[in-house]
């Protein structure tokens, strides 16, 4: 009985010290007394943005086939226990480069879940040498939960993406660098516009059900060319999730699929896709699953942007570019509703980051991207702020840094796995995170 005893006793302190080394108490300290909030907010006020008319504004596009031929995991769902078993539809690496002789911007999506911040840090020193700032490059993804992992290491990294695998970030690299280069040498003169186009019967908020907030546009920016060619860069909210774990191929999910519906149609000679805000927003095709919600989910979009009129471009020179380094609370991932991991824990576990926020403008078309699941809950007073200022305005996630989940505050509390889980810098970020993005808006 003695040597029970002491056996419980031992555990008890040895789990005791474990909790004292593994977990801190949460923090809910204001944000205008944190220390990052007002330094990020004055940085953004000195924040000076590159901008300028040119002669004539040109554009050229092109895509890099990405689909790995080599064994690595499949990203989305969390944890899967196996290389991915076979290709439904390739991956790509879709770019577009503007450039009006004084300033020029590159926009990259990859047909992957986020843009892996390894990836970023292996091509920026070679887009720097062909005079790409951070600032210039505006990444994106299409956030199929169903393309190639292998982009993360450490423990959180195997458990989003599988074990990591340098093969595939620099594949995805080189197909960002031979992108922007075939990119380049297609440009030609071309006018622009913008179109958004209501489709809020296909997207519904998951987190708490259809009579909450979505952000229901599909966002479309159609280039021309003079010789008649054309581009599309389509943003949507609904998260790329029509595929299930249980299909272990690798796909685009519909973003992919709509794209290359709209090339073969002759729609354009040319799509992309980012992925908008998608948080809490979940794709609405109930009666089907797996690939045909997929395919059916894309067929619809196309029949939206078929049924609208044609939409108009016009001449502008206008190029701006800012990048802004953002601060963020110590992490706060929460097991309950007093405790979270220390930071050194989930550093550990899932790696330091620097992030930042893109600012693009093509005449008067806003793009800001975030480095995160931006919740589609939050666009609205944006577009209030866009509309006074008379600017067209498209939010994107994942430019190249990876926060979890941003919703709106007062969701903070609730033991969802967006609110909780995936909501990783501690509580008023919903409200630092609009700030942030309006104020982006005005520059």
């Amino acid at each position: 009985m003695k040597k029970l005893i002491r056996l419980f006793i031992t555990t008890i302190i040895i789990l005791l010290l474990a909790g004292a080394c593994l977990l801190k108490r949460n923090d809910f300290t204001p944000l205008e007394q944190t220390q990052y909030y007002p330094a990020t907010m004055q940085a953004l006020t000195a924040l000076a943005p590159n901008k300028g008319y040119g002669k004539a504004l040109k554009c050229g596009w092109a895509m890099e086939n990405i689909t790995p031929d080599f064994k690595v995991h499949v990203a989305g769902y969390g944890v899967r226990w196996k290389n991915y078993s076979g290709i439904h539809d390739s991956i790509f690496v879709r770019t577009l480069v503007f450039d009006n002789g004084l300033q020029k911007a590159a926009l990259v999506s990859l047909d992957m879940m986020i843009v892996p911040p390894l990836v970023v840090d292996k091509v920026m020193p070679k887009l720097k040498k062909m005079g790409f700032s951070r600032a210039q490059v505006y990444f994106g993804a299409t956030h199929t939960h169903s393309s190639a992992g292998g982009w993360a290491k450490g423990l959180g990294g195997w458990a989003l993406a599988g074990p990591f695998n340098e093969e595939m970030i620099n594949k995805v690299a080189d197909g960002i660098v031979n992108g922007i280069k075939r990119a380049q040498a297609s440009s030609a003169k071309c006018t622009i516009g913008f179109e958004a186009i209501n489709a809020a019967d296909l997207v519904s908020n998951r987190l708490f059900g259809d009579k909450f907030p979505e952000d229901p546009y599909l966002r479309v920016i159609k280039i021309e060319k003079a010789n008649h060619e054309s581009a599309m860069l389509l943003s949507y909210s609904a998260h790329a999730t029509c595929i299930s774990k249980r299909d272990n191929l690798i796909s685009c999910d519909y973003p992919g699929m709509l794209v290359q519906k709209l090339e073969k149609a002759g729609t354009c000679n040319f799509a992309t896709f980012f992925a908008g805000a998608v948080g809490s927003m979940r794709p609405v095709i109930d009666s089907l699953k797996g690939f045909p919600k997929a395919e059916a989910l894309a067929t619809k979009l196309q029949q939206r942007l078929s049924d609208h009129d044609s939409i108009k471009t016009d001449t502008t020179s206008f190029i701006s570019t800012a990048y802004l380094p953002l601060q963020l609370h110590e992490p706060q991932l929460r097991v309950n509703d007093e405790y979270r991991l220390r930071p050194w824990v989930f550093n550990a576990l899932l790696g330091e980051q620097q992030i930042g926020m893109n600012r693009l403008q093509l005449g008067n078309i806003v793009l800001i991207g975030t480095p995160c699941d931006y919740s589609g809950e939050m666009v609205e007073l944006s577009e209030e702020v866009s509309t006074k200022t008379k600017r067209n305005l498209l939010i994107t996630s994942f430019n190249g840094g990876y926060v979890g989940y941003i919703t709106p505050d007062k969701y903070y509390d609730s033991v969802k796995a967006e609110t909780r889980e995936m909501n990783w810098f501690g509580p008023h970020n919903g409200r630092y995170f609009s700030e942030l993005v309006n104020g982006l808006i005005l520059k």
